[in-house]
C-alpha cells in the first residue's frame, strides 16, 4: 500500500499523527511517507491521511482528489477546534468560520474520519458518518530509558510541558509552583518550564533563582528528552468543551517515561489516572501543593507511582497501533483505492 500522512504544520501534533503513524506503517510493510507536501507520486497513493486540512489551498486539492481520483481520503483531527476556548484568541482568529466550513466540508466528503479519543468522535460525527478513534502512541523505545527515582545529591526537577495553545492553564498551578521552588529539600528544588521563555513566565508570576523557562523545542526528540529530566510532572487544565475532547497526551508522555504525573480531574485524566495508583488527580487549587509536597518527599512514592504507568504504557506504544492505522488506511474489500 503507498500511502502519505499530510500534515498541516510541523508542531507536535504533526509528530504524533503524521510522522510517527507514517513510520509506523512502514515497520508492517507499506510504502508509507508524511511531511507538509503532498509527494510527486501523489497520484499513484492509494491513501491520503490529511490532518487537520481545512485551509483554502490545501482544501481545493483535497476535493479534487475526492472528484478526480481513487484515493482512499481519511481526515485526522486530535482537537476540537469547534469548541476552542475564547481565552486562545490567536486559535480562534485562525479557527474562523470560513476556515470551520472548509474543515466540514473536508470531512463531508472523506471516506473516513480519525481523531484521538471517543469524546472528540461524539463531536465529529455531526459532520461524518464513518469516524474511527486511533490514539497517540510513542515508539517502545522510550519504555526502556531508565530513572533515578531517588534524586540524591542533585535538585528534584518538577516540571510543566505546553504550548501556545495550553499556556493560558498554566495559571492553575503558579502558586504551587511558586512554594515548591522555595521548599527546604536538602538538595533544593528545580522548577522546569518547557515551552515558554523566561519572559513569558514572569509575566505568569513565575519567579525565583529555582525556576528555570526553557523556551520552545522545536524537534520533539530534543522535547522527549528535556521533560524526561523531570522528576515529578504537573499538567493543569481547565474544565472546558476544548479540554474535554483532549487526549491525555501529558499522561502519554509522562507515562513511558515513568515519571509521576499530577494532573487536573479533566475528563481526558479522569480516563487513564486512578487517582494514588497510578498518578494523581487535582479537582482544586490548594491541593497541588499538597501533592507536590508528598511526592518531592517520598522517592518511594515517586517510583511506585511512575513505575504503575509505566507498565501500563505498553498499549500506547505505536507498534500496537500501527495496525489500527492499517485497518482505516486500508479500503473494504470490492472498493478501489
Amino acid at each position: 500500500m503507498r500511502c502519505h500522512f499530510w500534515a498541516a504544520d510541523s508542531a507536535g501534533s504533526a509528530y504524533y499523527r503524521a510522522y510517527l503513524s507514517s513510520t509506523s506503517l512502514q515497520w508492517l510493510g507499506h510504502q508509507s511517507s508524511g511531511g507538509q507536501r503532498l509527494p510527486q507520486d501523489w497520484e499513484q497513493l492509494n491513501a491520503l491521511v490529511g490532518c487537520r486540512i481545512a485551509q483554502s489551498g490545501p482544501t481545493q486539492m483535497w476535493q479534487h482528489l475526492k472528484q478526480e481520483t481513487n484515493t482512499r481520503l481519511v481526515l485526522d483531527l486530535d482537537d476540537d477546534y469547534f469548541h476552542i476556548d475564547p481565552s486562545n484568541v490567536r486559535a480562534r482568529e485562525v479557527w474562523d468560520k470560513a476556515m470551520l466550513d472548509r474543515l466540514a466540508a473536508n470531512m463531508a466528503v472523506a471516506d473516513v474520519v480519525t481523531c484521538v479519543t471517543e469524546s472528540l468522535a461524539a463531536v465529529l460525527r455531526d459532520y461524518a458518518e464513518d469516524v474511527r478513534v486511533i490514539p497517540n502512541g510513542l515508539p517502545a523505545q522510550y519504555l526502556g530509558r531508565p530513572r533515578d527515582y531517588e534524586a540524591a545529591g542533585r535538585p528534584l526537577n518538577v516540571g510543566w510541558a505546553g504550548t501556545s495553545s495550553t499556556v493560558a492553564e498554566l495559571p492553575e498551578v503558579v502558586r504551587a509552583l511558586n512554594r515548591i521552588s522555595q521548599y527546604g529539600r536538602p538538595d533544593g528544588v528545580m522548577v522546569r518550564l518547557v515551552g515558554i521563555g523566561p519572559e513569558q513566565a514572569m509575566g505568569l508570576g513565575l519567579r525565583g533563582r529555582q525556576i528555570g523557562a526553557l523556551g520552545w523545542v522545536e524537534r520533539i526528540e530534543h522535547y522527549l528528552h528535556a521533560v524526561s529530566e523531570f522528576d515529578v510532572w504537573c499538567a493543569p487544565y481547565r474544565d472546558t468543551a476544548f479540554n474535554a475532547a483532549k487526549f491525555p497526551t501529558k499522561w502519554l508522555e509522562s507515562s513511558v517515561l515513568g515519571i509521576p504525573l499530577i494532573a487536573s480531574d479533566t475528563p481526558a485524566y479522569r480516563r487513564v489516572i486512578r487517582h494514588g495508583e497510578n498518578g494523581f488527580l487535582v479537582k482544586y487549587e490548594h491541593e497541588w501543593g499538597r501533592l507536590l509536597k508528598r511526592l518531592v518527599d517520598d522517592p518511594e512514592l515517586r517510583q511506585r507511582v511512575g513505575m504503575t504507568a509505566r507498565g501500563e504504557a505498553s498499549g500506547s506504544i505505536m507498534q500496537a497501533l500501527h495496525v489500527q492505522w492499517e485497518a482505516v488506511l486500508k479500503a473494504p474489500a470490492g472498493v478501489a483505492a
